[in-house]
């Protein structure tokens, strides 16, 4: 598949990085809303920045074991012990960070497990794609919506707010949802200049709802 010069220069980033470059392609090729950001980004002269990758899998520790031999470092560990779930954030900057999930053992037909029994663990559950400063995501929202990309899900955090997120909805393999895009907006603090880089915990537990929508 033809990417085009924008998509094409975000992922040679990664050019040393084979195993990492060829996940970020599998997902491009198989996430139509993606690469039609990707054109927005061509077309409005937009930056192309990854915020996270996502992987889904049965066991943190070993699904990381890839990335940490490429330079990934653990970061922090998020729990949400009443939905049934937990994730783990490694970084290596510059390169985007790495979210990733799994059910907590015991927990039965959890979303995050039944996806991998689906899909396994080595394919991106989905990328978030960073906004540009100054632009708010129902904009972007509404330019998707003109070329058919569909948000059945809520944007998570206010107007102003540190972090503001949304799925696409989800693409459909063998009648079981597959990939998301997801928009994540991080501004600037006006105080400091400084952008958020963290993740929020009642917004990424609303975002596992909305990626089976």
């Amino acid at each position: 598949m033809q990417f085009n010069d924008v998509l094409k220069q975000s992922i040679n980033q990664y050019k040393d990085i084979p195993l990492v470059q060829r996940q970020i392609e599998d997902y491009f090729e198989r996430n139509k809303a993606a690469r039609i950001y990707a054109e927005l980004c061509e077309k409005n002269n937009w930056p192309l920045i990854f915020d996270h990758l996502t992987i889904r899998t049965y066991d943190i520790d070993k699904a990381s074991e890839p990335y940490l031999s490429l330079g990934w470092k653990y970061d922090e560990t998020i729990e949400y012990k009443n939905e049934g779930w937990w994730a783990k954030v490694f970084r290596n900057a510059p390169y985007a960070p790495f979210f990733i999930d799994q059910a907590y053992i015991g927990v039965k037909d959890h979303i995050i497990t039944k996806w991998v029994d689906k899909f396994g663990d080595k394919s991106f559950h989905h990328i978030a794609v960073r906004l540009p400063q100054g632009l708010e995501i129902e904009e972007v929202i509404s330019k998707l919506q003109l070329a058919s990309i569909h948000f059945p899900g809520s944007i998570t955090g206010g107007k102003g707010s540190r972090l503001r997120q949304v799925f696409s909805q989800a693409e459909i393999i063998d009648g079981t949802p597959f990939s998301v895009l997801e928009l994540a907006q991080r501004d600037k603090n006006p105080q400091n200049g400084l952008i958020y880089e963290g993740f929020i915990s009642e917004q990424a537990d609303s975002l596992m709802k909305d990626s089976i929508l």
